[in-house]
């Protein structure tokens, strides 16, 4: 029988480590929701209540009253339990030690690492798909293998529906809109103002440049010797000098099962995502405790399993996978925009 030899597991995760950087360079997503592990088996935070009234007068020589403890809401969510694997089958084990020798020895390092940064791909794909779900609705579902729901979680954000859609041109009002949008941080230790980001595709964005409302930034946009003709000129020249959200396009997004192209930010839908004081990260996508990993620790797990003697068909499997789901911890930090 031929042998085969592979990475061991911890060359896959160090391997793995150096793969997340390049994988997910460029997706706003993990600015937004930064990947964090945490040891526990369940997506559990704590949020402090607001904290209400003034200090209150006591006088010369009098009793300072006592004030009532902010309290504070517990979230306890189940994770999502995420999987899957890629086998290098009889086939490819067969051609690959089809001149075996006794003893010889075939290396299969680049047959798993070709399926690991496939399996990594999809998993940072799957991530950020469930991180824009919950930006842009509020809400997210996963169905598993037999189509029932397996994971699935809501959060009361903050929406704003336009009057006008900004594919009506004559009559749309985003720049007035951007200027309600800004007043929502009332109360919220967020700014929604030039220091904060508005993500939308390419399409939504090109809506607003074409605007043609006199009343609205095409009023603007041809006024005096200012004119605006992309989505620089808007943000500099128009929205940063009226302290309103920076609009940043992303037209990224992925290939569903029926090999689909499905954008992460649909058209119509802006997410304006607030800054909170000393850049606070609004929120994350947590990784849980995962019994696959050495010492059931939090974060994703890779591995090679090789049936050897033990099955007929031999092949030899690389799997991937991890326990988690996207979590905000500040509900008021984020405002869908419905355009």
């Amino acid at each position: 029988m031929a042998n085969y030899t592979y990475p061991a597991n911890a060359a896959l995760e160090i391997v793995q480590r150096d793969l997340l950087p390049r994988i997910t360079a460029d997706r706003p997503i993990f600015d937004i929701l930064p990947i964090k592990n945490s040891d526990n088996h369940l997506l559990i935070w704590t949020q402090m209540d607001n904290i209400i009234g003034v200090q209150q007068a006591r006088g010369m020589d009098g009793q300072p009253p006592r004030v009532k403890k902010t309290g504070a809401k517990q979230y306890i969510f189940n994770p999502g339990i995420y999987g899957e694997f890629l086998d290098i089958d009889e086939q490819e084990l067969t051609a690959k030690g089809s001149y075996a020798v006794p003893g010889a020895v075939y290396d299969l390092t680049e047959e798993v690492s070709e399926r690991q940064l496939q399996l990594k791909q999809r998993e940072m794909d799957r991530i950020e798909q469930l991180g824009w779900l919950m930006l842009t609705t509020g809400t997210f579902s996963v169905a598993g293998p037999t189509g029932a729901i397996v994971h699935q979680d809501t959060f009361s954000l903050q929406t704003f529906t336009s009057a006008v859609t900004y594919a009506t041109y004559a009559t749309a009002t985003p720049l007035a809109d951007f200027r309600f949008i800004k007043t929502l941080h009332r109360g919220k230790s967020v700014s929604f103002g030039s220091t904060s980001k508005a993500y939308a595709n390419q399409t939504t964005i090109n809506n607003i440049l074409l605007n043609a409302n006199n009343n609205d930034v095409f009023g603007r946009r041809v006024s005096g010797l200012m004119t605006i003709n992309n989505v620089n000129d808007l943000n500099t020249k128009l929205f940063l000098g009226d302290d309103l959200p920076q609009l940043v396009p992303y037209d990224e997004g992925y290939y569903d099962d029926n090999n689909t192209f499905q954008l992460y930010i649909p058209t119509g839908k802006i997410v304006v995502v607030g800054k909170r004081p000393g850049g606070t990260p609004i929120g994350e996508y947590r990784m849980t405790r995962n019994a696959n990993n050495v010492d059931m620790a939090p974060g994703p797990y890779i591995k090679v399993v090789d049936n050897g003697d033990r099955a007929v068909p031999r092949n030899v499997a690389v799997h991937a996978g991890h326990n988690g789901g996207p979590l905000l911890l500040y509900f008021g930090s984020v405002v869908i925009v419905n355009c």
